[in-house]
């Protein structure tokens, strides 16, 4: 019996600049009043996803930076966070400044008032990113870097140099997750390093604290960071927009967009089929 609905933001909530609105609230204000709760799960930064949610007014669990800080929307009560493991920064960082990738920070800085660090001037497409999360960043060294309490490591190259990446001894050795995101840039793409997390473990610490099994949680997602959830829900949805690799673990594929509702959509029906069926 579903009582957790879990839902990526971009891609599936909504799609680019389409705002959260009155209908997505409607339908997790009705899940909830027959006992269903929902929780947006996302790679986005936690202030980024309060300031997306605020046309739902109560409150509601975020599970931001890839699984890895889980904090109320209202509240900001923090339930989990993990930090990335400090002695694999250093030894990354240079892999990815070989190959002349300048690394993005993710970190949890809230009360600071910044979400991104990085280490060099960014560049055009750098700096289109961070302006998408309103310039909330900071120019660090290294040194200061390491006292952060970074949650993911970001980057923009091509598939073939990210490929080079990923086979150093500091990445394939580590228990780290890294993966490469769908792009609409014909000639770099953004990757993330996840540290020794994913959504599938952020979401799955937020469903134990609730004491909700694993095949009770219906999630859904769009790209290859929401494999792991996708994979391991008791039913896991895919975009009809997913990479191929995401749709081959999904139970179902969801075929209308999220300018439709499409994700908000399907949810429904299978929650109503369900509580149909057992009746």
């Amino acid at each position: 019996m579903i009582q957790l609905v879990a839902l990526d933001f971009d891609g599936t909530i909504a799609a680019r600049r389409q705002p959260f609105d009155k209908d997505m609230v409607a339908y997790i204000k009705r899940w909830r009043d027959i006992g269903i709760q929902t929780v947006v799960c996302s790679g986005r930064p936690y202030r980024s996803l309060k300031r997306e949610l605020e046309a739902f007014d109560e409150e509601l669990p975020i599970i931001s930076n890839n699984g890895n800080l889980i904090r109320y929307k209202n509240s900001a009560e923090t339930l989990f966070k993990n930090v990335f493991p400090k002695e694999y920064l250093k030894p990354i960082c240079d892999a990815m400044i070989r190959r002349n990738i300048h690394p993005i920070f993710h970190v949890d800085s809230y009360e600071k008032g910044y979400d991104l660090v990085t280490l060099f001037e960014t560049t055009e497409r750098e700096a289109s990113y961070i302006s998408f999360y309103e310039n909330l960043y900071r120019q660090l060294t290294i040194d200061e870097v390491l006292r952060e309490d970074v949650l993911v490591i970001a980057g923009y190259t091509t598939p073939d140099v990210y490929e080079d990446l990923i086979s150093e001894d500091a990445l394939k050795k580590s228990g780290l997750t890294p993966h490469l995101l769908k792009s609409v840039d014909k000639k770099l793409s953004l990757f993330e390093i996840i540290g020794n997390s994913d959504k599938w473990r952020g979401l799955s610490v937020f469903a134990e604290k609730m004491g909700i099994d694993a095949a009770d949680i219906l999630a859904f997602g769009d790209d290859m960071n929401d494999k792991s959830m996708v994979e391991h829900a008791g039913i896991g949805v895919a975009m009809d927009s997913a990479p191929e690799a995401v749709k081959a673990v999904s139970d179902k594929i969801c075929t209308v967009s999220p300018k439709e509702y499409g994700a908000f959509k399907l949810a429904d029906q299978i929650i109503r089929k369900e509580r149909t069926d057992e009746h």
